[in-house]
C-alpha cells in the first residue's frame, strides 16, 4: 500500500468514526510519519552509491537508523555478541547508540551527565553520571574500563552537543583507539568546510547551530589517527569512522569520502511501531 493510499484510508477512518476529532489527530500524526518515511526512503534511493551503508539502517533504541548501520559495521568486523563499547552522552538511557548493543548481549560503559531512568543495571554495564570535560574523560575512561575487564573497545560514541571534537581529540591523544568511533557531526556545514566550537567547560546546547564540528573538522582528526569514513547517517546527526585496517571489509565505499556526508535533515526519525517505555528498558537492562 502507497502512501497516498494509507492516507486515503485514515481519512475514511476520520469520517466514519464517531471520536472524529481523536481520529483527526492521530490521521495528522500518521501522515507527518509517513511523509518523512517517504522523503527518507528517497534520501536513500538518491545515495545509494555514494552512501551504500544508509541501505542497512534501521531504528531500535537509537535516536534515527543508527543501530542497523552500527549493527552492519559490527557485522563486517565479526565482532559478534562479545563486543565492548563507551558511550558518552547516554541521556537517561532509553535512546542512544549502544542501548542496543547492550540488549545483543555487549557490556560497556556508558558516561553522561543526566541520571539514568533505571535503579538497576545489570553486571554486564557500568553507568557514570559525570560532567565529560576534555581534561577529565582519559581519566574516567581509563578508570572505568577495567571495572568490567574491558582491554580494548570495539565501539565509541560521542554525543554530548558541544564539544564533541575536543573528546574525541583527547581521547584518541590519549592511546584509546576503538576499532569503530560514532561521532555526532554539525550537518549544518557542508563536507568541504572545516569548522570546530570553540573548546567551552560549561558549554550547553541552546538547540542552535552552535555545536560540535563539522564532518570536515572530524574526518582530518579521525584520518591523522588511522580511521576512514565508513557512512553518515540518513539525518545528518552520526559519522561512523573505523579503523583503516578493516577497508578492505567496505569494497563498496566511494574513493570521495565527501560523497558520503549528509546534510542536516533534523526532523523526528519515523518509527512506526509500538512506544518504547521505560518499562521495557528496565527490564531489558534490569538484574
Amino acid at each position: 500500500m502507497g502512501i497516498r493510499d494509507k492516507i486515503s484510508k485514515l481519512l475514511r477512518r476520520r469520517r466514519e468514526h464517531r471520536h472524529a476529532p481523536l481520529i483527526a489527530a492521530g490521521a495528522a500524526e500518521m501522515m507527518q510519519t509517513l511523509a518523512t518515511q517517504q522523503r527518507l526512503d528517497e534520501v536513500r534511493a538518491l545515495r545509494a552509491k555514494t552512501n551504500p551503508l544508509l541501505a542497512h539502517g534501521y531504528k531500535v533504541f537509537s535516536q534515527n537508523d543508527e543501530d542497523g548501520i552500527i549493527h552492519e559495521i559490527c557485522r563486517r568486523l565479526n565482532i559478534g555478541e562479545a563486543g565492548a563499547f563507551l558511550e558518552i552522552g547516554v541521556g537517561d538511557g532509553s535512546e542512544n547508540n549502544t542501548l542496543n548493543l547492550l540488549v545483543k548481549g555487549w557490556k560497556g560503559i556508558w558516561l553522561g551527565g543526566e541520571p539514568l531512568a533505571y535503579a538497576n543495571l545489570m553486571d554486564r554495564l557500568a553507568f557514570e553520571q559525570r560532567w565529560i570535560t576534555r581534561d577529565n574523560v582519559a581519566g574516567i575512561m581509563h578508570n572505568a574500563l577495567p571495572r568490567l575487564d574491558i582491554r580494548s573497545l570495539d565501539l565509541m560514541s560521542i554525543d554530548i552537543d558541544g564539544n564533541d571534537w575536543h573528546i574525541a581529540q583527547s581521547v584518541l591523544e590519549n592511546g584509546i583507539r576503538p576499532s569503530v568511533m560514532v561521532v555526532e557531526y554539525n550537518g549544518t556545514f557542508d563536507p568541504h568546510t572545516e569548522w570546530v566550537m570553540p573548546y567551552d567547560d560549561d558549554h550547553r546546547w541552546d538547540k542552535s547551530a552552535y555545536f560540535g564540528a563539522s564532518l570536515a573538522s572530524f574526518h582530518r582528526l579521525l584520518k591523522t589517527y588511522g580511521y576512514f569514513l565508513a557512512a553518515c547517517n540518513s539525518t545528518g546527526v552520526n559519522a561512523f569512522f573505523v579503523k583503516e585496517e578493516f577497508r578492505a571489509l567496505f569494497p563498496e565505499l566511494p574513493d570521495d569520502w565527501h560523497s558520503i556526508f549528509m546534510p542536516a535533515n533534523y526532523h523526528p526519525y519515523p518509527y512506526l511501531g509500538h512506544p518504547v517505555t521505560q518499562r521495557l528498558i528496565g527490564a531489558l537492562i534490569g538484574k
